[in-house]
């Protein structure tokens, strides 16, 4: 403002006047003021923080690892919120399979031979060996494929999302024939021929969506001390599972 009233002083000084001299006089005044001016405010800059300042960069950096945070807790946030919609999808796929084959058992009042129930993995349906096959036998005879062609058509509808482990069990009680040396080759051998029937009864199944297991008498659902025990464990058992899954943690 001061700059202005000189500078302004100045014209009507030198329009009133025709004294050279005071005007020249004026001028360089003028010219001193303008200069210090301009020194001052190069000091003032000169005093202001630069990048390389200290404080500067620990505050830059707070804001950067602040930033990174906060990306970070967001990402976290979404697989949350992805996970809990798959696990939900995977529920809901489990769900309707055993609604399904629950149908099925009822129809066909087979309740006392086959069960379901969930689990940590998926559901688990069990069948007692003797409504598959004889006894010492791995073989299943045409109309015992019925089971297998139900449950495939189940796996058919869920083709791509749902896989199949069947896995064979016997009791303790020891076998020795012409075909198998040992309950556990049996159980292989039952697991393996009904997978085999569940998809050769349903083009529309994925043989790579399923395998096989045998466990033999050594994991048991009861105690090998009577008939009715043995009877339990000797089975057939299908896990179904989602084959993109997060691990089902709550059993239903």
């Amino acid at each position: 403002m001061l700059t202005l009233l000189l500078a302004l002083f100045i014209v009507l000084f030198a329009s009133s006047s025709v004294d050279a001299k005071k005007f020249e006089q004026m001028g360089n005044a003028f010219k001193k003021i303008v200069e210090e001016g301009a020194a001052g405010n190069q000091a003032y800059v000169s005093k202001e923080k630069g990048p390389d300042d200290p404080n500067v960069n620990a505050v830059l950096k707070a804001m950067e690892e602040q930033d990174k945070k906060k990306e970070a807790n967001e990402q976290e946030k979404a697989k949350k919120a992805a996970a809990a919609l798959l696990k939900k999808q995977n529920e809901e796929k489990i769900e309707a399979f055993k609604k399904q084959i629950d149908s099925y058992i009822a129809a066909e009042h087979l309740g006392a031979k086959i069960t379901t129930k969930y689990s940590d993995e998926g559901l688990l349906i069990t069948i007692r060996d003797d409504i598959l096959f004889q006894s010492g036998s791995a073989e299943l005879s045409a109309d015992k494929r019925e089971i297998a062609k139900e449950i495939g058509e189940l796996f058919a509808q869920g083709k791509g999302t749902m896989e199949g482990i069947v896995s064979g069990h016997t009791d303790n009680v020891p076998i020795s024939t012409s075909i198998y040396s040992s309950n556990w080759e049996l159980s292989v051998a039952r697991a393996v021929n009904f997978m085999e029937a569940i998809i050769q009864e349903n083009s529309e199944v994925n043989p790579g969506e399923f395998s096989a297991r045998g466990y033999g008498e050594f994991r048991p659902v009861a105690k090998n001390d009577i008939a009715t025990n043995r009877e339990k464990n000797r089975r057939v058992e299908i896990m179904v599972r989602p084959i993109n899954r997060d691990t089902l943690d709550e059993d239903k």
